[in-house]
């Protein structure tokens, strides 16, 4: 499977790089309004979170179909390298665990000495009804716009663009690690470091292995929703 697309604007992939943090913020910003509280907003990233990834879906959607393209064609698997796409996916799993999980604990300890505040800061109690339907909607919506949005489409346009492939590499995974800093947007200084940060040798690793092999593209995008499905039902908890 190729992510290769048509040429497009040069300014299109650099003015999406920043949308999806942008688009966090004003929802975030439409709830605060709403609730007439921005504390009370924090609590509700998961909802901006699902909004935001309706909006990022939309707009790949419509700029595939602006050039004759079917966005949901990257999201097939090549089936005549599955198999060793299959095996090749196993393997990075087991590497992926500690990238993924290890930089919360270091990051949060290293901050304020205890790794269940930033837990307790995000993980707040909203309404059961709601939680409900995010459990769904969340990792749903996050397989076809999160990382479609950063390494299916940004990334490819990037390359063509760049004399650097590194940098065209590299500027997706920051934004996309970046974008959790207004995911929920709480003005503390620890927070928004930890936000911008945690995910970042994860993105790292998502964006080289899609880089280097462009065909583990779907796999990442449903594991992903996977792992999201996770966070959701921490709500449940709460």
């Amino acid at each position: 499977m190729s992510l290769t697309l048509k040429p497009l604007s040069k300014n299109t992939p650099c003015l999406l790089l920043g949308s999806r943090l942008l688009l966090f913020l004003f929802f975030q910003s439409m709830i605060a309004l709403a609730a007439n509280s921005w504390e009370i907003s924090e609590k509700y990233w998961l909802l901006t979170a699902t909004l935001t990834n309706i909006i990022s879906i939309l707009i790949l959607y419509f700029t595939y179909r602006s050039r004759s393209d079917n966005y949901f064609r990257i999201f097939r698997f090549r089936r005549i390298s599955l198999r060793k796409d299959i095996l090749i996916f196993a393997v990075l799993m087991l590497l992926a665990g500690p990238l993924a999980f290890l930089p919360n604990y270091f990051l949060s300890t290293w901050l304020w000495e205890d790794p269940d505040i930033p837990f307790m800061m995000m993980f707040r109690p909203i309404e059961s009804w709601l939680v409900s339907f995010l459990i769904l909607a969340f990792p749903v919506t996050i397989v076809f716009a999160e990382l479609a949005t950063y390494f299916a489409f940004i990334m490819p346009e990037l390359i063509k663009q760049l004399k650097s492939k590194w940098i065209a590499v590299m500027l997706p995974v920051l934004f996309l690690s970046l974008q959790h800093c207004t995911l929920p947007f709480i003005p503390d200084v620890k927070f928004i470091l930890y936000r911008g940060l945690v995910f970042l040798p994860f993105a790292l690793f998502i964006g080289i292995s899609i880089y280097k092999r462009p065909t583990l593209f779907p796999f990442f995008a449903i594991i992903h929703g996977l792992m999201d499905a996770g966070t959701a039902l921490m709500f449940f908890h709460k």
